[in-house]
């Protein structure tokens, strides 16, 4: 009798050690019953025997329902499977159903727990939601709760996929007529920290350019809302600027919202530059100003920091956009056409498949022909190299197409006529070259 006593209790811490390699957070065996369903379930689970698992998981919720927290994480991947492989619509749902009582029960028994507390169930379970409901706005509404309660309880320790999927279901409801795009920008003022808090930490560069571009998609949520007021915009976020006013990154994501927007001349923007400037006077930093007074009209500061940016950044794009919206302010500004077009031509060095800047050299020729030759037949030829500029600009950028077409469709009504070529003795398809500062070849053609 002692012998078989001896030998149940080596079976029996068998079983259990074979139960507590993959379940540590084991609590307390209540039954030999229970000890025996979960190892049952937990060896068929392993083998992805899903019929063979789940009436024992069944059982182990039923009757044990806090012998294990991974009772509850299994129970989930389980339903996952069935929903995945439900027949149809009404059958999916009541495993949905389902998944979400699991979710409840696990707060229940589990909600303390140190490392998976209520705020994270919550927010797993919004996330659920909205993956298998995303087309019911009545469980979009639901899971925003859910999110809402999870960011109260956990901050910026809330899951960055959970974060994402709170900011897209409050833009879904947005759509839907269920909440404003107020609210939208509120929801991304969280997420935004929540995310920035995750990419501050993480030490893994796959996974923090994962979080950086999610942070992006984030941002371009919120610009699609169709927020307007700048005013309500800079409200919103003035309080935020005053907890990342010390902190680089919380600047640029806080800049890069105003930019997107538009909202480039008010006075925080003005303040956010400048701090931003100072704690990071880099490429990105100068140029963030150099915007904001272009929008003030002060061209010479503006000049002055589109210069700082071009000589610090590495980037050849941040370098062409500079290089071009300086050729821009030369242009229109300092009505200075020959610099205009240098800065233009420094644009398509830095990027040679941009049309915009040939778009604007080819505007720039139009504006100067009358000012080139003494007769209209030569103020009229400069007209050949802008045209010449609008078709290399629809030739290289498809952006450009329409823009380009337009211009070639208006300034080709003021070409020389072939009359007018015939008395100075120029043939259609010859070589011409248009002098002076301007020195292009081009092809002589008329109306």
């Amino acid at each position: 009798m002692k012998r078989h006593a001896v030998s149940f209790m080596l079976l029996l811490g068998i079983i259990a050690s074979s139960v507590y390699t993959n379940a540590q957070e084991m609590q307390k065996m209540d039954s030999v019953e229970c000890l025996k369903n979960y190892s049952l379930y937990k060896e068929a689970l392993k083998k992805k025997m899903y019929d063979y698992s789940i009436e024992a998981w069944r059982i182990m919720f039923d009757q044990c329902p806090d012998v294990t927290i991974r009772l509850y994480a299994d129970g989930v991947d389980i339903y996952k499977h069935y929903i995945k492989k439900a027949s149809d619509n009404a059958q999916k749902q009541a495993l949905v159903d389902t998944l979400m009582l699991i979710y409840d029960q696990r707060i229940k028994y589990f909600g303390e727990h140190p490392k998976y507390p209520e705020g994270w169930i919550l927010g797993r379970k919004g996330l659920d939601l909205v993956t298998y409901r995303r087309n019911d706005a009545q469980s979009l509404k639901v899971a925003t709760k859910y999110f809402e309660a999870a960011y109260n309880a956990q901050g910026v320790k809330m899951e960055p996929m959970v974060a994402v999927n709170w900011l897209q279901a409050t833009n879904a409801l947005m759509k839907h007529g269920d909440k404003s795009a107020q609210d939208v920008l509120n929801v991304y003022l969280n997420v935004d920290e929540t995310l920035a808090a995750h990419i501050a930490k993480q030490t893994n560069s796959k996974r923090k350019a994962m979080l950086n571009k999610a942070s992006a998609s984030c941002v371009d949520v919120v610009t699609q809302t169709g927020i307007e007021d700048c005013v309500a915009l800079e409200s919103a976020l003035s309080d935020k600027f005053l907890v990342v006013q010390n902190d680089s990154e919380g600047l640029s994501r806080l800049l890069q919202l105003l930019v997107a927007f538009d909202c480039t001349d008010s006075e925080l923007y003005a303040k956010a530059a400048e701090q931003n400037y100072k704690l990071n006077p880099n490429a990105e930093a100068s140029y963030l100003l150099a915007k904001y007074f272009i929008k003030q009209n002060e061209f010479d500061k503006a000049k002055e920091y589109y210069l700082k940016t071009i000589s610090q950044a590495e980037n050849e794009e941040l370098q062409a956009k500079c290089f071009y919206e300086l050729a821009v302010v030369t242009f229109s500004h300092y009505k200075n056409s020959p610099e205009a077009r240098k800065y233009a031509q420094n644009a398509l060095q830095k990027k040679s498949n941009w049309g915009k800047p040939h778009i604007l050299i080819g505007n720039i020729y139009a504006q100067e022909s009358t000012k080139y030759g003494d007769s209209d037949f030569e103020h009229q030829a400069v007209y050949w190299v802008a045209l010449d500029r609008f078709q290399k600009a629809k030739s290289i950028d498809p952006e450009c197409t329409k823009e380009a077409e337009k211009q070639i469709v208006l300034y080709s009504k003021y070409l020389p006529d072939k009359e007018t070529g015939f008395f100075h003795g120029i043939q259609e398809g010859d070589m011409y070259t248009i002098g002076s500062w301007i020195n292009e070849k081009t092809t002589v053609r008329y109306r």
